[in-house]
């Protein structure tokens, strides 16, 4: 008899594990703290997926309709662009559409989902945390998100630099527009519109392009207590996406672990719903397959993370842009 499994959390991670799972005949329930569709805070876009990953999850029918980004400019005002060709195109689309569109195959494969659902699980056998990043109230962050309407761009991505952290573009339909920000806490009034957030954190000729574009203002959303030097939890649960490790976002990859560490997960998941191992065995084999897939490049983000914010590493990188020896595909690789 094949033992069921129980994850809390519907995020990219919960969903691409529960529909791999069903797949292969496991029952499975997800508890959702929210409903769908849902607007998260998010980059909405998809870096350096593997095949592997899209397969055992079955993905790309749910990525058919992402718009593929190819360049990226990096921006600040009153300094030239770093403009550059991505070693690896990215996926643009909506976490709002993806989502949904997840969880109503995981429901129509048998899954069970229970949305508005607030489960407290620990370290019991089958359990699986997908519940998204662990809050932190000493952290200095917090992230807001809002869609656009007739928001031109100056390339397929943007990311902009200001006094406190960054705002990265992306189009994820012809008509929207993503526009996702790391801001310092003690620099953003969540009660005032995007574009005087914007202002307020010095990103002074974006908030001017903000004001004049349409916002959906029903896709605003924000999130606090997040800490990117963090490491993973070290307790007996067996954690996926961000419970597991949570990347920077400047590096355009959080979309893509959470996958990616579904599936990573998976093998040692199935074999125990399968009867073939304990659960303290699949528990160490899925946490140790991600650690030795994300601990490399989560170490690179994290030191590189600090440098971007400051503005004299930034200067030191336009430099060499300018020279043309920026080592952009080497960065991409190890971050990748």
């Amino acid at each position: 008899m094949t033992r069921p499994v129980v994850i809390v959390g519907g995020g990219l991670a919960g969903l691409g594990l529960g529909l791999a799972l069903r797949r292969n005949a496991v029952p499975v329930t997800i508890h959702e703290a929210g409903r769908y569709p849902r607007h998260r805070v998010c980059g909405e876009f998809i870096t350096s997926l593997d095949r592997h990953t899209r397969e055992v999850l079955g993905l790309d029918k749910h990525l058919l309709g992402a718009r593929t980004a190819r360049n990226v400019s990096w921006c600040e005002d009153g300094k030239p662009d770093i403009t550059h060709r991505l070693p690896h195109p990215a996926l643009c689309l909506s976490r709002h559409a993806l989502d949904a569109a997840m969880a109503e195959e995981f429901v129509a494969l048998g899954g069970e989902l229970q949305t508005n659902s607030r489960a407290v699980l620990r370290e019991e056998a089958g359990v699986v945390h997908a519940g998204g990043r662990q809050p932190d109230p000493k952290s200095v962050w917090t992230g807001v998100k809002q869609h656009y309407r007739n928001l031109p761009l100056r390339n397929d991505l943007e990311v902009h630099f200001g006094q406190g952290g960054y705002m990265g573009l992306a189009r994820i339909d012809p008509q929207t527009v993503n526009v996702c920000a790391l801001l310092r806490r003690n620099m953003v009034d969540l009660t005032k519109a995007f574009p005087e957030i914007a202002r307020q954190s010095g990103f002074c000729s974006l908030a001017q392009r903000l004001a004049e574009a349409e916002p959906v203002e029903e896709s605003f959303c924000a999130v606090a207590g997040l800490n990117y030097s963090a490491g993973a939890c070290r307790d007996n649960a067996l954690r996926i996406g961000d419970q597991q490790c949570l990347v920077p976002p400047f590096t355009g990859h959080g979309m893509t672990i959470a996958l990616q560490s579904a599936a990573t997960a998976l093998p040692h998941v199935l074999a125990w719903a399968r009867g073939e191992i304990e659960w303290s065995k699949a528990r160490a084999k899925a946490s140790n397959a991600q650690r030795r897939r994300f601990g490399f490049r989560l170490r690179v983000a994290q030191a590189a993370h600090p440098l971007l914010l400051d503005p004299r590493p930034r200067s030191v990188a336009r430099g060499l842009h300018r020279f043309g020896v920026l080592p952009v595909r080497l960065l991409y690789r190890m971050m990748h």
